[in-house]
């Protein structure tokens, strides 16, 4: 379990934070339940979901924070959200009350998994509290 309210990770990125290689993912995971115009029903997530040996009651919770629409069926977004509050709850958080607001933003890079390209152009960078600077050459 999770100590904290808001875990963070060992570089002050927030783990609610969905990065991009985790959004390809779950994008290529919603095509395999073929969408129609864009969305999945409530039907074709459940089933997936199910998948994850979570109980119905945990998918539930789940799927109220992720369905922002509450229309019923989701989105590539939506199902990104589910898909990763799905493992982060296999992973023994807990499950938020509100749905965090990073989690409806553009995936985010973890700091240290890809070096930018400006790194390797000669640009020196600074990590500080999961923040990327770019420092002038000398």
């Amino acid at each position: 379990m999770c100590p904290f309210p808001i875990p963070t990770s060992f570089c002050g990125a927030s783990v609610w934070a969905i990065t991009p290689e985790e959004r390809a993912k779950h994008d290529k995971q919603f095509e395999t339940l073929f969408p129609v115009l864009g969305y999945i029903s409530g039907e074709q997530a459940r089933k997936f979901f199910l998948q994850s040996g979570l109980p119905a009651s945990v998918l539930a919770e789940i799927w109220n924070l992720a369905d922002m629409e509450s229309d019923g069926k989701m989105d590539k977004l939506e199902f990104s959200i589910a898909m990763k509050l799905i493992k982060l709850k296999l992973q023994g958080h807990n499950v938020p009350s509100t749905l965090p607001v990073i989690m409806k933003q553009p995936p985010v890079t973890n700091c240290g998994s890809t070096i930018p390209s400006s790194a390797r152009f000669g640009r020196r960078i600074l990590f500080q509290n999961g923040i990327i600077m770019y420092l002038k050459k000398k």
